[in-house]
């Protein structure tokens, strides 16, 4: 049966002073509601040649539609590698590479490794570079203290022996405008910036980005390309640099990419802070689509928990996050105003706060289903000096800014976040919550997938508890004590 509250309200102008009270009563069970009973042991990735991604049809658009189709390659090769018809004569250093390739995806999960494979056999270029990957894993694999360096070419002479090729046949095929125009040429540059997107090198990222970039508007843009695959791969490729260097994406989003979530209850909190940030902050207005769309992403992964091939569906999970990172990089930016006083000042703070926490929670995600995210540390350095301006009010929807601290926070390691737990408890404090496990409830109930978790939440909520507790204890030190009283035997009894 409902739990009906009621307020007393004798002037219309007097609702704002209640705000706050009907805000917690109307959330107050959905964080609960939405806990899930911990685990004793972590969840580990699940590996091995069954993951989605190597199938050969799409996934679904939505959890609750029919499935969309997405025809993706299926480079489940057995001995018949002789078989196949390359782009180039095949001798036997190309098979036992390919056949490494074929063997170690089958054996250890990397995301878009199956779907990459077929992609890469397609074009002479497009091999030669897969074959500088193969080469650098297989020394990798071979030399276990080679794994202390970063996992570049220049560190296996055979690898760069397929580099070399692959960038030679690369630069004589864009001097010939019949070839420059070819498909084949746009994947070869792709295993280019794939590889620099995967060893975090994004300076030479950029230099070939631009060079792809250039490719693709030659032919008339991302959804001329005729592979799905190479369309979506292409778009996270360009959505990880520009997350890296937090800028505009270069290209928009992919057709195949899964926007219409019904999200159902699950953002039913997050829809009614939205509804106050009209009246309260209409400064932080054009935030609100790239929050409801982080929060439609964590109700798709939410509802996927029993699926325990859903971490390895790295198709699935790309078409999922590129809406999301694309609102979110897309905001125009706004410099803080100089004077704390400014009505804009705390809006523009939080504004940039509820950014870089959506970012910092999608980056999270990319972390748990394998892929790493190189940005996450900028992001969270970035969030740090966001919550040590001066002067800021963090009560300026202060329901979000504590989900915000908390996402943020839980990804820190805890010498790193002292200041997160302070401002956390100030805005607790104004919210009225006395304890972590209502702080943590709370941003549960607004943008959150357990998923992440892995018992994050306990420490940090151990953290809050344990300052709350010294304060109390400072304060009650505090406390002046008339040293003249002295307890009488008569005090004792009852």
């Amino acid at each position: 049966m409902p739990d009906f509250e009621f307020v007393n309200v004798a002037n219309p102008c007097d609702v704002k002073r209640y705000s706050t009270k009907i805000r917690r009563h109307v959330m107050k069970d959905i964080g609960k509601a939405r806990r899930k009973p911990r685990t004793k042991k972590r969840g580990e990735f699940i590996i091995g040649e069954n993951s989605p991604a190597s199938s050969s049809n799409g996934d679904e658009a939505s959890p609750r539609k029919a499935p969309r189709a997405l025809t993706l390659p299926s480079p489940k090769i057995d001995l018949t590698l002789q078989t196949l018809v390359y782009p180039v004569e095949m001798d036997e250093d190309r098979l036992s590479l390919v056949r490494f390739l074929v063997e170690e995806a089958q054996s250890t999960y990397r995301p878009f490794r199956f779907p990459w494979i077929t992609m890469g056999l397609s074009d002479s270029a497009a091999l030669h570079i897969t074959l500088a990957n193969a080469a650098l894993f297989r020394g990798l694999k071979a030399d276990p203290q080679a794994l202390k360096q970063k996992p570049e070419f220049s560190i296996n002479p055979d690898a760069m022996k397929w580099y070399t090729l692959s960038l030679a046949s690369i630069t004589q095929r864009l001097a010939d405008p019949a070839e420059r125009a070819s498909e084949g040429l746009v994947i070869a540059v792709t295993g280019f910036v794939c590889h620099d997107s995967s060893v975090g090198n994004f300076d030479r990222f950029c230099v070939h980005m631009e060079g792809l970039q250039r490719l693709i508007e030659r032919k008339g843009g991302l959804e001329t390309l005729s592979s799905p695959f190479l369309r979506i791969m292409i778009s996270w490729l360009d959505l990880n640099g520009a997350t890296f260097f937090n800028a505009k994406p270069r290209f928009g989003i992919p057709r195949l990419a899964i926007q219409d979530i019904d999200a159902g209850n699950d953002s039913r909190y997050l829809q009614q802070l939205l509804q106050y940030w009209n009246a309260d902050c209409p400064s932080l207005g054009d935030i609100m689509s790239a929050m409801k769309a982080t929060a439609a992403v964590a109700s798709y992964i939410n509802r996927q928990s029993d699926n325990p091939k859903f971490w390895t569906d790295d198709v699935t999970i790309a078409r999922l996050l590129g809406p999301a990172f694309h609102k979110i990089l897309s905001l125009e930016g706004r410099p803080l105003p100089n004077d704390p006083t400014d009505p804009q000042y705390s809006g523009t703070a939080a504004r940039e706060a509820f950014r870089r926490a959506a970012l910092v929670f999608l980056a999270a995600v990319k972390i748990r289903m394998g892929y790493g995210a190189y940005e996450m540390e900028r992001h969270l350095e970035a969030f740090r000096q966001i919550s040590q301006l001066p002067l800021v009010d963090w009560g300026v929807v202060a329901e979000l800014n504590l989900w915000a601290h908390i996402i943020s926070a839980m990804q820190e390691d805890s010498p790193n976040r002292a200041w997160h737990v302070l401002t956390i408890v100030g805005i607790m404090e104004t919210i009225g919550l006395q304890t972590g496990s209502q702080a943590i409830d709370m941003a549960r109930g607004i943008i959150w997938v357990d998923a992440l978790d892995a018992g994050k939440s306990d420490l940090l909520c151990s953290e809050i508890d344990s300052y709350l507790e010294a304060s109390v204890l400072q304060r009650l030190d505090s406390i002046p004590v008339d040293p003249t009283l002295v307890m009488l035997p008569e005090d004792l009894k009852d």
